[in-house]
């Protein structure tokens, strides 16, 4: 270590020899680069000495800066929140006199619970209300625009009311006009109903608020008719308007001339729709029919000769565009015969019995069975064991259908039906190509794109539908986009001016994007992705456009989702329950979610909440566990009565609340019920119509959710169906695989079964009655997935 020294001196002052050893030192200092530690804090305090000193004469000061190290600097990080930490200004001012009128506007059994009120005076900018059926969700939402508009002086031209269908909005709309009466604020119907909207009638106002796009019509309500301010079509209605199959057959002509590949997929689905369906080996009818198809092998070339005499002699065979000629095949070692075969669509053909023949007719004489019995039973094998693609021709109109089907082929598309598996019809290949893609669109997927990540078995059709399915509406859509009148679907529109593609939203002004500064969702549990994008990117342009404001503090955003899990009855169709479920990571917030739990339930009885919940209880994440009966509701509780389908019961009953000036309302399941309703009660409900009246209605499972009586009628019991191959791959692919489900698609459909019974038996204020048809051990249905308490369902 170098020891400090007392005193220095300067080198020439040195003797010689230590002189000459200093400069040789200093040299080699200097050589290096270094210096002497002793040394240099002297002179360093030396100077600084000299310094003062001339600070002290007033020469000017030079100071040396010692730096700190240097450090990362840090990108800085981008705020994602969807709103900021501004929030409502629920002062207890407003609150006090919202209370005090709500006392003298409202009776006694319609003052707000204190959850209720929890979730009126909320000032975070996201809020959370789940509650059971009954439990007065509407009613709440309706009474924070109250809040809002009349104690908090938003403008109502700021607030949004987004509610499911078009039915429900009117009703909302009337309910919200009544409501603003008792405050003193007198509105029309038709300024309730630019506050209560449709998503889709939200968004078309936007879409039309941009210059471009002012004349766009969305292709669900593509007609000929004029533009109608409610015309924002059905949620989930695929039934095709003049005009959409006009424009959806211009575009599948064009592609299927100009792209072979199309073309043949086309040609595919055609013989595929042709083709007898298959039963398996196992089905009950081949087991039954298999031991007399055996023995038939022994006559099968007379009854082949035998039906083509018969085609012959009405001039149907042979037909153009089929190889008449007899082809062998053999089936476990016995030999049968096709009758024909198809070049273009590489199938066989087997002749088969027409209705307007002799029912009586035999192959001979000595036949033991009539001969349409001996087709049928060939029929059943074929069915069963024969793996090549064939073709039953069954009547000589369907004969003459595919001879003019093969001459336009080369040229045209033929019109069919096809049936995806899974599905319970065959449905027109435009209607089927429409249906199909408005359920990928609702899971929020690109249907061009998901063809590609599907899989599929050898021989599987339906991989060449979604193939067909991805180029078709590609092309669909340009050849939209590009009419007179641009037109584009609803899906399509969602993303557009969703968070996906925020810079669109930027063109939209701000008179019209205002509309949505104050968000209140109704049935939160059944919207699409879409729509959850759409809402986000619409929130979050509001907060840009926010932050730019001169003075920003007071500006804020707010939403409100309300809904029920346990009435989420739209995921067949694509619809998801996560704005309810996941709304904080769809919606965050700076300042958090309040979440508010609605436990009274104001419309129905104890038993008919607990029946409903009985219905959904094996189902995950039910909202209205622990629900209990208030008011009105509490009195005289009754059992569900399950009923028989006994000749005018059902009209009895309906007569019998007419009689009390109950109102009726009758749910059903399927056509069939439609069919035995209208037979038992269609002259009742007729003469209810004519004098005025509408004291019972007739509705869908499926249309239930907004609605209510006194009097419940629920007619048939919701079924789950077969499992699809092709739904589980979407809905996986969607996001829907919960815990690894590796059929997500036939989970979803389960639970609607049960929820759309959980929600029909909900909408009973008194009674509720069940023409079931349950079947023990039968087909899946609501009433069989679940074990029905005997307390709650009593047989009546």
């Amino acid at each position: 270590m170098t020891q400090p020294v007392s005193s220095t001196n300067l080198n020439d002052d040195l003797p010689l020899h230590k002189k000459l050893i200093a400069d040789l030192l200093a040299a080699g200092l200097d050589l290096l680069g270094g210096h002497h530690p002793a040394s240099w804090r002297q002179g360093h305090a030396s100077a600084s000495s000299d310094r003062g000193a001339k600070q002290e004469e007033g020469a000017p000061t030079r100071v040396i800066l010692e730096y700190r190290p240097d450090t990362i600097v840090t990108v800085p990080q981008c705020d994602t929140m969807i709103f900021g930490a501004q929030r409502l200004d629920a002062n207890p001012e407003s609150k006090s006199r919202m209370r005090a009128d709500c006392g003298r506007y409202l009776p006694p059994d319609k003052q707000p619970t204190s959850e209720q009120w929890k979730a009126i005076f909320s000032g975070s900018p996201t809020t959370s209300v789940v509650g059971a059926a009954g439990s007065g969700k509407t009613f709440t939402i309706l009474l924070r625009v109250i809040y809002l508009h009349r104690y908090l002086q938003v403008p109502l031209s700021e607030i949004t009311v987004l509610t499911f269908g078009r039915e429900s909005r009117q009703d909302t709309a009337a309910k919200l006009q009544t409501l603003l009466a008792s405050w003193q604020v007198e509105i029309s119907l038709e300024t309730a109903l630019r506050v209560v909207k449709t998503p889709r009638a939200a968004l078309i106002e936007q879409v039309r608020s941009v210059p471009d796009l002012g004349g766009c019509v969305p292709f669900e309500v593509l007609s000929a008719t004029a533009l109608d301010a409610l015309d924002d079509g059905r949620p989930f209605d695929a039934t095709l308007t003049p005009r959409q199959q006009v424009e959806m057959s211009n575009c599948l002509n064009l592609l299927y001339r100009t792209n072979k590949r199309f073309a043949d997929l086309v040609q595919d689905l055609f013989g595929a729709s042709l083709q007898i369906p298959d039963l398996g080996v196992d089905s009950p009818e081949v087991i039954k029919r298999a031991p007399l198809a055996w023995k038939l092998s022994a006559f099968d070339t007379e009854l082949c000769d035998t039906l083509e005499a018969l085609w012959k002699k009405a001039g149907m065979w042979p037909l153009e565009g089929v190889q008449a000629s007899r082809r062998q095949f053999t089936l476990r070692g016995r030999t049968y015969s096709s009758s024909g075969y198809i070049p273009q669509l590489k199938m066989h053909v087997v002749l088969g019995f027409d209705r307007s023949e002799d029912r009586y007719l035999q192959r001979s004489p000595t036949a033991g069975v009539e001969l349409y019995k001996e087709v049928a039973i060939k029929r059943t094998l074929l069915q069963g064991y024969f793996q090549e693609p064939l073709l039953h021709l069954d009547s000589y109109q369907e004969a003459f259908a595919l001879v003019e089907a093969l001459k336009a082929l080369p040229k045209a598309p033929p019109s069919f039906s096809y049936k995806l598996s899974g599905s319970d019809r065959r449905v027109p290949i435009l209607e089927l190509f429409n249906e199909v893609a408005s359920v990928i669109d609702a899971l929020g997927l690109e249907v061009a794109a998901v063809p590609g990540k599907m899989n599929f078995l050898a021989g599987d059709s339906d991989a060449a539908f979604f193939e067909a399915l991805g180029m078709y509406w590609q092309a669909l859509e340009r050849h939209l986009a590009a009419l007179h009148q641009p037109s584009y679907p609803f899906g399509r529109l969602f993303d557009l001016f969703s968070d996906r593609h925020a810079a669109n939203l930027r063109h939209v002004p701000m008179r019209v994007l205002g509309h949505c500064r104050h968000v209140l969702v109704d049935n939160g549990e059944d919207y699409t992705v879409p729509v959850a994008g759409w809402l986000r990117g619409v929130l979050a342009e509001i907060r840009r456009r926010d932050s730019g404001q001169a003075v920003a503090r007071d500006l804020c955003a707010s939403l409100l989702v309300a809904g029920d899990v346990s009435q989420w009855v739209f995921g067949s169709y694509g619809t998801s329950p996560k704005m309810v479920t996941d709304i904080e990571e769809i919606f965050p917030a700076v300042g958090g979610c309040s979440h508010v739990h609605l436990l009274e339930c104001f419309r129905s009885h104890q038993l008919i909440i607990d029946a409903g919940q009985n219905l959904v209880r094996n189902l995950p994440a039910s909202s209205g566990r622990g629900t209990r009966a208030a008011g009105r509701a509490a009195r005289e509780p009754a059992p569900i009565q399950m009923q028989e389908r006994q000749p005018a019961a059902l009209l009895a009953l309906c007569k019998e609340a007419i009689k009390e000036q109950h109102q009726v309302l009758v749910l059903i399941d399927s056509h069939q019920d439609r069919e035995w309703v209208d037979s038992e009660i269609g002259d009742l409900i007729r003469h209810d119509r004519a004098g005025g009246s509408r004291k019972i209605r007739v509705r869908s499972f499926h249309k239930a959710k907004a609605l209510q009586a006194d009097v419940v009628i629920l007619v048939g019991d919701p079924a789950v169906g077969a499992s699809s191959w092709y739904r589980n791959q979407l809905y996986k692919l969607a996001g829907f695989s919960v815990g690894g489900d590796s059929t997500p698609g036939d989970t979803v459909l389960d639970g609607e079964a049960q929820r759309l019974a959980h929600v029909a038996v909900t909408r009973a204020r008194r009674r509720c009655y069940w023409f079931h048809n349950r079947e023990e051990g039968g087909s899946r249905t609501a009433t069989n997935l679940v074990t029905l308490s005997a307390e709650l369902f009593q047989q009546g």
